[in-house]
């Protein structure tokens, strides 16, 4: 089994008031990181991940410190959970324990 960090979008309330006085709710998202434990037999692929959207950008400069690396983690096998992860650590790095654990 491998630890992994699963990097995934987590949806907050937020509470905004308007000029009258009025408070009314609103929803946003952030990026937030979970430990899971991978099956190492499952994986298929590890690709770096590179942000493509400023406003995804913007999201993970909140969330994470500067120099931050990503990784794609691609799962084989019919589940009920998506085949992709988005994965803290860089792709080196998993490159690295993979072919330890190999």
């Amino acid at each position: 089994m491998l630890k992994v960090s699963e990097v995934y979008e987590k949806q907050y309330k937020t509470t905004n008031e308007r000029h009258d006085g009025t408070e009314y709710v609103g929803y946003a998202t952030r990026f937030v990181s979970r430990e899971c434990l991978i099956n190492e037999d499952y994986i298929v692929a590890v690709h770096p991940h590179h942000f493509t959207s400023d406003i995804t950008k913007e999201k993970i400069t909140e969330s994470f410190p500067d120099g931050t690396k990503f990784s794609t983690l691609i799962l084989d096998g019919n589940s009920f959970r998506k085949s992709e992860l988005l994965i803290l650590g860089s792709f080196e790095k998993f490159c690295e324990i993979l072919e330890k654990n190999k």
